[in-house]
């Protein structure tokens, strides 16, 4: 692309939908990753990945709509990294990569929590 080019800003619900896309994929290799271990090392996997999916997957969500709501909407793209002259811009780039890797890493705690019941 040329400098003259426009590239539309990314919008919430798009980061979203792609982090949830992404999020599904982790959620189906839980779901290979504890069929195939043992019935002791699954319940710690499965508790694990609940517990720690919740919390960091809150942190990042919870941060990434702060730094959205602090840019007015006017967040940037990872390839916009280099071209930032200010810390306001990179929070920018942050935001929608925290809302991203937010969303991916809370898809899977439900089918987590729901193999952990069944296992255990």
């Amino acid at each position: 692309m040329g400098r003259g080019t426009s590239v539309p800003r990314p919008r919430l619900g798009g980061v979203v939908a792609r982090g949830a896309v992404c999020g599904a994929g982790a959620a189906v290799c839980l779901t290979v990753t504890a069929l195939v271990l043992r019935d002791d090392a699954r319940t710690d996997l499965l508790e694990a990945v609940a517990f720690l999916g919740l919390v960091a997957g809150a942190v990042s969500l919870l941060t990434g709509l702060f730094f959205w709501a602090c840019c007015s909407g006017e967040v940037l793209r990872w390839r916009d990294l280099f071209r930032t002259s200010g810390p306001s811009e990179v929070i920018a780039v942050l935001a929608p990569c925290l809302v991203r890797v937010g969303v991916l890493l809370l898809v899977p705690v439900p089918v987590a929590t729901v193999l952990g019941r069944l296992a255990g």
